[in-house]
């Protein structure tokens, strides 16, 4: 982990607690990666033409990424309903 996210992750922990701010990280972490993801495909469609479709091996991989994010964001709002 590098010293900006040790930093953050200090944060999170001291704002919302050990686990929840745990899971704010991996949150921040998930959207950024989605949003990597999604910047590549844009950058793929515009270099191989408007009409042609993302690469399918990166479908799934959206899929996952997007599913660990609903978990992450789920248990985030569970944990902070619970004080």
């Amino acid at each position: 982990m590098n010293p900006s996210d040790t930093t953050r992750l200090d944060d999170y922990r001291f704002q919302m607690g050990h686990d929840a701010g745990n899971l704010a990280l991996v949150l921040d972490s998930l959207t950024d990666a989605i949003t990597a993801l999604n910047q590549h495909l844009v950058y793929y469609r515009l270099e191989q033409g408007q009409r042609q479709a993302p690469p399918p091996d990166l479908a799934p991989l959206r899929e996952v990424l997007a599913d660990a994010k609903g978990l992450v964001q789920e248990s985030l709002l569970r944990l902070k309903g619970k004080d």
